[in-house]
């Protein structure tokens, strides 16, 4: 069944259903933790991924944001380790968003809407990440969709 789930540590998740298609998509992180199609898994998660919040999980297809790699806030940015919400939701899609918070604030000033789109479609899974800038002053950031397969 699709709709927002609870894994056995307390984190919550989306799974999306299409067909013989389920993805699974945490909301720590942001991140996609399964896509399969017949069973057949495509994406890959650390074997000791930590799925209890304790860090960011080590897998799947994970946020590098507002930095990747080392630089002046801490490795890959905070994207990876802060709850994400439920924007919307149906069995196929889900919209993630991600806003400025106190923790986000300390590392990283800027006044920002990120908005993670996941679409289960009939032939693939489709991703899709949009930046807003909700200030006044321009920022520079650097994003990937780091995926393990």
């Amino acid at each position: 069944a699709a709709g927002l789930m609870t894994n056995a540590e307390g984190l919550e998740y989306v799974r999306l259903v299409n067909g013989d298609s389920t993805s699974d998509i945490y909301l720590y992180g942001g991140c996609v933790t399964s896509y399969k199609v017949g069973g057949q898994e495509y994406v890959a998660v650390r074997p000791d991924a930590k799925m209890d919040g304790s860090k960011p999980i080590s897998g799947g297809l994970s946020h590098c944001w507002p930095q990747f790699g080392p630089g002046e806030i801490q490795q890959h940015g905070f994207a990876r380790n802060v709850n994400w919400t439920v924007k919307s939701m149906t069995d196929t899609t889900v919209e993630l968003e991600m806003a400025p918070s106190d923790y986000t604030k300390e590392m990283w000033d800027k006044e920002f809407l990120c908005t993670f789109t996941v679409a289960l479609e009939d032939d693939k899974l489709s991703t899709r990440m949009l930046v807003e800038n909700k200030g006044e002053e321009a920022f520079d950031f650097q994003a990937a969709l780091h995926s393990y397969f």
